[in-house]
């Protein structure tokens, strides 16, 4: 589980580059010195902020990206020393902090799972995730209980009462087949960039029994952005299934929140690749290349029923 860890950590450095677009110019700044490794300039830039502008959520959020840094740098003591403050300035769940407080979680997480181990880290994990209130936070520290306890557990089922296309078999149905899990959204665009690869795997291993789900949630939201009803919603879905999804006619698609809360989908698409028996092989919440989909989809073919 180690191994997923620090693969994991690798990932989500190199797409800190690439997600700064969207963020306000202090973390635009902060990840893209992270990108590069570079720390100490990071936390130039926020201190220089600090002193012209006070604490404000923008202060929060990139402390929160100096605390992911400094772990996945392996500084832990200052990243205990970034989460010690976010944990001081952040004393409840507030829609402009729920993202340095996610931060501040997740950190922390990965430094009790260093520290006193993977036990220490879930129940720690566990009680904030009793704690959470919002869908998206929720949604984040089950990633990170995930990363460190999904693998080689049996998957959870999705609701099967709110789809899209054909009815969604229950995973209980399935077993004797590998299932591979595509939980994405759609409005995101990494999910319309990963579905070239994915039509192609499926091409490839449907005939020798691969099943493909694709669940996802309410987000309540429509084309372009606009807010929309759930009727509206599910139109939108179907439609973009259908432009941006080749070679993926049939797949079925549930709509349950708590489906993407328990498989930790706070940022899509997330995989989880089911073998035969029902028990997860496979859990990555980032884009995969088609190379490392057809290996890890070959493995499970390859085991005996």
């Amino acid at each position: 589980m180690r191994k997923n860890t620090i693969r994991t950590s690798f990932l989500a450095l190199a797409l800190i580059a690439l997600t700064a677009s969207g963020a306000g110019e202090l973390v635009r700044i902060v990840r893209l010195k992270l990108s590069a490794g570079d720390l100490a300039s990071a936390v130039s830039a926020v201190e220089d902020y600090k002193e012209k502008n006070g604490v404000d959520a923008e202060y929060l959020d990139a402390v929160g990206w100096l605390a992911r840094g400094a772990e996945m740098l392996k500084q832990p003591d200052a990243a205990a020393a970034y989460v010690a403050e976010l944990r001081r300035e952040i004393r409840e769940e507030k829609a402009d902090t729920l993202s340095p407080l996610g931060a501040a979680i997740e950190v922390e997480g990965k430094l009790r799972a260093e520290r006193e181990g993977r036990g220490s880290a879930i129940r720690f994990l566990e009680e904030e995730f009793a704690r959470a209130k919002d869908v998206g936070l929720r949604s984040r520290i089950r990633r990170s209980i995930n990363l460190l306890s999904l693998e080689g557990q049996p998957a959870p089922d999705y609701n099967k009462t709110d789809f899209v296309g054909t009815e969604p078999p229950s995973l209980a149905s399935l077993k004797g087949k590998p299932v591979l899990l595509f939980l994405w959204a759609h409005w995101c665009g990494d999910c319309r960039a990963q579905a070239g690869a994915l039509g192609r795997v499926v091409r490839k291993y449907r005939p020798q029994g691969l099943v493909v789900i694709a669940p996802t949630r309410y987000y309540g939201t429509g084309a372009e952005s606009k807010t929309a009803t759930p009727a509206e919603e599910k139109a939108q879905m179907a439609k973009v299934w259908a432009e941006f999804y080749a070679g993926l006619e049939g797949v079925s698609i549930p709509i349950d929140t708590d489906t993407m809360v328990r498989y930790g989908v706070s940022a899509t698409p997330t995989f989880a690749l089911i073998d035969r028996k029902g028990v997860v092989r496979f859990y990555s919440p980032t884009r995969l290349s088609e190379a490392e989909l057809s290996r890890r989809i070959e493995a499970v073919l390859g085991e005996k029923p």
